[in-house]
């Protein structure tokens, strides 16, 4: 049986919310930029929880030089990662950069794009970027980002 209350419920939020009934949600590229950051830390917790089972330092994140649109962690005393937010008027980008011995100079970089344009998604891809229309979410992403800490380099 079905419970049409609910369903009514469900509409109604979803047409307050400012999406169509049936169409892809309308989310704005900041917020999916918070919901990385959020994947981020939750993946931090995990690897964590595995590297202090094994006896390793920990990854930790770093309030300093933080500010709105950047996360900054560190794995040891000597990795660093940056994920900056920055918005554009086609979409959004974020760039997770390493930085690292021997003089903490910048050892790899990933960029992430949400795109809404085909043309410029097609450009990115030819220079190896990864549009996130391609299928990349936000938890994705955060893997990406905390494994290429823990590796030393983004794949």
């Amino acid at each position: 049986m079905v419970d049409y209350g609910r369903l009514a419920d469900k509409a109604k939020a979803q047409l307050q919310g400012g999406r169509p009934v049936n169409g892809p949600p309308q989310v704005h590229p900041a917020d999916l930029y918070e919901r990385v950051k959020v994947h981020v830390l939750e993946e931090v917790i995990k690897a964590n929880a595995e590297l202090s089972k094994r006896g390793l330092d920990v990854i930790e994140r770093v309030l300093s030089p933080s500010y709105t649109g950047r996360l900054c962690l560190s794995f040891g005393t000597s990795l660093l990662c940056q994920v900056d937010y920055t918005p554009r008027p086609d979409g959004c980008r974020i760039v997770a950069i390493l930085s690292g011995p021997p003089n903490g100079a910048e050892i790899s970089r990933k960029e992430f794009f949400a795109i809404h344009q085909s043309p410029e998604r097609e450009r990115l891809e030819r220079l190896g970027a990864i549009p996130w229309a391609t299928g990349l979410s936000p938890q994705r992403i955060a893997v990406h980002i905390v494994s290429g800490l823990l590796s030393g380099e983004f794949a």
